[in-house]
């Protein structure tokens, strides 16, 4: 198996391991308790799998971990792991080892994110050091692929498929790109030399930005094109985040990187978990009616009267929504003042029947038809509506039509569907009702930009005053992070908003708008405080909220910088840490490259309507540019048109 490894690819090592995640998926369903140990293996193969670009020595990490995960399927032949042998029960031997081999996937995982985390120079120059980890994780898994073996009381000889010794020889073997580095490392005198001198170091980060190829970030890239042929720069002196990773000792840097990498791995599993939650749900509403799978009760009455299936096209949904709310309120509004004329008439109560359930027929598996009772009264009574929510009825005119139905379609397709109008009511706010839901994604979401927008700025005012009474020790990477590219981006992506134009609210959207901006920014600043407020990367982004960035963008951009700001005042008392800031602007960096590709997403949906205008008939072609116009006022796409100048209007 070991002279096989070194043919073998990325792909083959991704492919051994998603498979052996499909054979562990069935043996969970047989015995749940193993549980523990498949959920973090699956959540590294997943993260994993969303990266990019992917490294062999992981690979290789990762295919040891999927053979250690293989000796498990052996519990499938066993059909009741809690009977107790001479030795105890199956299940009790296993769970200690289960534990631990828990443990070490998440020793593992932690080791791939600080490793990909980590520059080109800090993995070359500590590659003896990044191998011996790597060597130290595979030989964990390899122990508890023995472990099992007992604990399952294998009687047969363990056949371990990789020989450490070859293992070692793989992990250490240098990529083209390292084995060109080294040349240029040698010529300097070799590694000990390049690293007792700085401008040694800084003429090796310069050659390995030449050939890296790629800028960290699209906002800056000209800039970095540029810089890179002067002779000393900025962006090529050697920032103290880069010589701290070159002189801590690898297990400090894995330690401080654990929290950040456990906020990743839960969110991952609680993502995995819902996913099967969500499985079985689908295959319980197939045998369902299509309307029983709506789970709001309002939308539920509306899909059901109007006999829709699994999608209905999108205006039709808004107008068929509007319409069954300005019956609701203009019934209660009715109901009302007959009721208050009956009791000045000293009448007799009004009695209102409750409508006749509608009686259901289905077939049974014999074919034969049979009835429902009609004991369900969700499926048949209307909901109650609280008359104190009418005056979100105005927010469900016409006026709102583009922004109501980015708020359902959210693959702009121009469909509605069970699984959108599902996903839309699960994000409602706790003690929201579903009217005020609707205002709020019809104008509530301009009311929190117009928020957002004074509070960044005037934080960015607050950080120019700052910068004057801080200690002159402390001035140089104020500067720096005041300079840098990030909070240009930020004033671009911030004064954008005043293009969207004010939105007139009343005292109850605004009440409803600082409602949810406090109880958003009270999650978001719980995570932000799990990770100290610092944002690896762009993909690390969609673990602060769910559905489109936009939704949590601005209240996450505020916290961050408002955390900087209080950063900045402590520099006129406290001599900062360098490096400090410079994760710091890292951070923000992050942010920006992750609006940026969102931007990019709403940009391609953009042109792809103006590619269709062009190959359909004159009146079609009138429709899609209608269609365009209203895209073009609602939420997501105004960042399209008014960030970065992706797209011009």
């Amino acid at each position: 198996m070991a002279a096989d490894l070194s043919k073998k690819n990325m792909g083959d090592f991704l492919g051994e391991a998603k498979r052996v995640m499909e054979a562990l998926d069935v043996l969970q369903q047989v015995h749940p308790f193993v549980g523990v140990a498949i959920l973090a293996f699956k959540a590294i193969v997943n993260l994993e799998l969303t990266r990019r670009e992917n490294d062999r020595r992981v690979g290789l990490m990762l295919y040891q971990a999927s053979d250690m995960m293989n000796m498990l399927l052996q519990l499938n032949d066993t059909r009741d792991p809690a009977i107790v042998g001479t030795h105890g029960s199956i299940r009790g031997r296993l769970d200690r080892v289960l534990d631990g081999i828990k443990q070490d996937i998440e020793d593992c995982g932690n080791a791939i994110d600080k490793y990909y985390k980590s520059k080109f120079m800090v993995k070359f120059f500590r590659s003896s050091h990044w191998a011996s980890e790597f060597l130290k994780i595979c030989s964990s898994f390899s122990q508890r692929t023995q472990d099992l073996q007992l604990a399952l009381n294998i009687r047969t000889t363990l056949r371990v498929d990789i020989v450490m010794d070859e293992l070692d020889k793989f992990i250490r073997t240098q990529s083209d790109r390292e084995a060109k580095f080294e040349k240029e490392v040698q010529m300097r005198g070799g590694r000990e030399k390049c690293l007792e001198s700085e401008d040694k170091l800084v003429e090796l980060l310069k050659i390995a930005k030449q050939r890296e190829g790629r800028p960290q970030n699209k906002a800056h890239a000209d800039a970095a094109t540029k810089d890179v042929n002067k002779p000393t720069s900025k962006t090529d002196r050697l920032d103290a985040s880069l010589l701290y990773e070159l002189r801590a000792p690898l297990r400090n840097l894995l330690d401080e990187n654990r929290a950040l990498f456990m906020f990743k791995l839960d969110t991952q599993t609680s993502d995995i978990k819902d996913a099967i939650k969500d499985s079985e749900t689908r295959i319980m509403w197939a045998f369902n009616s299509r309307f029983r799978q709506v789970k709001d009760l309002d939308l539920r009455y509306i899909w059901k009267e109007m006999k829709w299936t699994t999608s209905v096209k999108t205006p039709y949904f808004i107008a068929e929504l509007h319409d069954y709310y300005v019956n609701r309120f203009s019934r209660l509004r009715h109901d009302a003042l007959f009721s208050e004329a009956a009791s000045d008439a000293s009448s007799l109560a009004l009695r209102v029947p409750s409508p006749t359930p509608t009686v259901s027929v289905v077939s049974d598996s014999e074919g034969e038809d049979r009835e429902l009772p009609a004991v369900d009264s969700a499926y048949h009574e209307l909901p109650i509506v609280d008359p104190a929510d009418s005056w979100c009825l105005k927010y469900l005119s016409v006026f709102y039509v583009p922004s109501l139905s980015e708020g359902f379609d959210g693959d702009a397709n121009g469909l509605v569907s069970v699984r959108e109008v599902n996903t839309f009511t699960s994000a409602i706010p706790l003690g929201w009702t579903l009217p005020k839901a609707l205002a709020y994604w019809a104008a509530g979401w301009r009311v929190d930009s117009q928020y957002y927008h004074a509070r960044i700025e005037q934080v960015l005012n607050s950080m120019v005053y700052a910068q004057e009474d801080v200690l002159p020790e402390n001035r140089r990477c104020i500067s720096t992070y005041l300079d840098s590219y990030v909070i240009d981006g930020i004033k671009r992506l911030v004064r954008s908003l005043a293009e969207l134009g004010s939105e007139d609210s009343d005292l109850d959207l605004a009440q409803l708008t600082a409602q949810r901006r406090k109880a958003q920014e009270e999650t978001l600043a719980d995570k932000l405080n799990i990770v100290k407020y610092e944002i690896d990367s762009k993909d690390s982004i969609k673990l602060f909220g769910s559905g489109r960035m936009e939704n949590f963008l601005l209240p996450l951009l505020y916290l961050v910088i408002k955390r900087h700001l209080q950063i900045m005042k402590l520099a006129s008392t406290v001599t900062l840490v360098e490096r400090e800031l410079e994760s710091a602007t890292q951070t923000l960096g992050n942010i920006l490259e992750g609006v940026s590709l969102r931007v990019d997403q709403l940009a391609g949906a953009f042109l792809s309507f103006v590619m269709i205008s062009y190959l359909l008939p004159p009146l079609q072609s009138h429709f899609v540019s209608r269609v365009m116009i209203q895209k073009r006022d609602s939420r997501g796409m105004r960042m399209a048109y008014t960030t970065f100048g992706t797209v011009q209007s």
